[in-house]
């Protein structure tokens, strides 16, 4: 939804979404920003921008950026 801004012609808000978690040692860690949300499945296996199962932008060797 576009949000006016004095001096700035439109701005576009992304939608909240909850982040998504990965289960190491019997505790919950959010998955990297930058894993692109997968619903039903693995998102990620870390937290580290190697370990998602996809990048939600681009992948720069075995990095999501």
């Amino acid at each position: 939804r576009a949000v006016p801004v004095p001096g700035v012609a439109a701005v576009t808000l992304a939608p909240r979404r909850d982040p998504r978690e990965f289960s190491q040692d019997g505790e919950c860690s959010e998955c990297h920003p930058e894993c692109e949300r997968i619903e039903g499945g693995a998102t990620c296996n870390g937290s580290g921008a190697d370990t998602c199962t996809r990048c939600a932008h681009f992948r720069d060797g075995p990095h999501c950026v």
